[in-house]
């Protein structure tokens, strides 16, 4: 009896110690395009400069949102991607997907009432935000959205190869009463 219990202690140490050495999985990562070329300096001077727009308005800053971040970034990448296949009055931009980014904001961050700016810009140069923001200004809508009462606001820039300037900015509000129900429910 005691042989066999002893034969199973050696076996699961046997066991333990090979498991021990075992390799970890490699991880792989994925290639960028080397044509595209997020920079966090830029978004910030260009999130900067809506909110000096909004604070000389009378409004409150926006939070920045790194959710919201990531989805206009991508829509970013996505415009300078197709590039030439759309155009909204004239523009090389787009609000295609915009559904998709705002079911991913309501359901991954409890956002509401989302709204979104995208412009493109033709070789503006490396301060590129005042003409970014300028183009939002001058249309109606765009300035609108930067003007509500948001709490939170994601932003988005890419510049592709020739110097083009794609930018994208999400506006939005979180839902207290969503965050506040789900608290509730996770507490038990």
């Amino acid at each position: 009896m005691k042989t066999h219990q002893y034969t199973k202690i050696i076996a699961v140490t046997c066991v333990a110690a090979l498991a021990s050495c075992a390799s970890k999985p490699e991880t792989k990562r994925m290639p960028v395009s080397a044509s595209i070329r997020p920079d966090s300096s830029a978004t910030g001077r260009l999130f900067k400069e809506v909110n000096e727009y909004r604070q000389s308005k009378g409004k409150s800053e926006v939070e920045r949102h790194a959710g919201l971040d990531r989805l206009a970034q991508e829509h970013c990448e996505y415009l300078r991607q197709h590039r030439g296949e759309f155009s909204l009055q004239g523009k090389n931009v787009s609000h295609i997907g915009f559904d998709g980014r705002t079911a991913i904001a309501r359901e991954r961050y409890q956002m509401f009432n989302i709204s979104e700016n995208v412009a493109a810009a033709t070789r503006p140069g490396s301060n590129f935000s005042p003409v970014i923001v300028a183009l939002w200004k001058g249309s109606k809508e765009h300035n609108k959205n930067m003007l509500d009462d948001w709490t939170h606001s994601g932003i988005g820039v890419v510049v592709d190869s020739d110097g083009m300037v794609f930018s994208t900015q999400l506006f939005s509000t979180v839902s207290y009463s969503q965050l506040a129900r789900r608290e509730r429910f996770t507490r038990h």
